[in-house]
């Protein structure tokens, strides 16, 4: 599956051409990203570290790359559980059409891996997962150097935990589940 998506970027890649003469640009922000964990039941303590801080390159304007990662360590007391978690998140913008000079609707294949860890008990149970994604994207450039964007889409994510017997979820769903996920790039190059 990685190679899949691998080989599918590096097309996107090189069958992007230029729309018009407009050189490479990226920045800071973060994507509307979830994380492979997000249905996982014993995490509605906001463990799952969703990632929040990355960037955007546009290599030109109809082809780019996003990269995000987000970690999250959470303790709870009196029973002293933890649990800490790390994603990462690569994704692939795709400029679909260019709404006018402000809007553009994007084409997003997206993949994330994961790992959290249960340190409330002996011994410490770590789950790992990882998410391939499809979504649409709108950005909207607010001023010349700041978008904000939503995305919505769909979602295939597997985690396994270490345990013994190993317990697996896979799920599909759709992703972007409410109007407050938005994202948003501070473009600098």
């Amino acid at each position: 599956m990685i190679k899949r998506f691998l080989a599918l970027a590096a097309l996107a890649l090189l069958l992007a051409a230029p729309a018009h003469a407009q050189g490479p640009k990226g920045g800071l922000g973060f994507h509307t990203a979830n994380s492979p964990f997000l249905h996982l039941p014993l995490t509605s303590l906001d463990s799952e570290a969703s990632p929040t801080v990355g960037g955007r390159h546009w290599f030109n304007p109809n082809v780019g790359v996003d990269a995000g990662i987000g970690y999250s360590q959470l303790k709870v007391d009196p029973n002293t559980s933890t649990w800490t978690g790390f994603t990462f998140d690569l994704g692939v913008p795709i400029s679909v059409k260019k709404v006018n000079d402000k809007v553009n609707l994007i084409l997003r294949p997206g993949f994330q891996w994961g790992s959290l860890e249960d340190e409330s008990g002996t011994p410490t149970v770590k789950w790992t997962g990882m998410m391939f994604s499809g979504e649409f994207e709108v950005e909207w450039m607010v001023v010349d150097n700041l978008s904000v964007s939503a995305a919505h889409g769909f979602g295939y994510s597997r985690i396994e935990d270490d345990g013994t017997p190993k317990t697996e979820i896979t799920s599909f769903r759709t992703t972007g589940s409410s109007f407050t996920n938005l994202g948003f790039h501070v473009y600098l190059w």
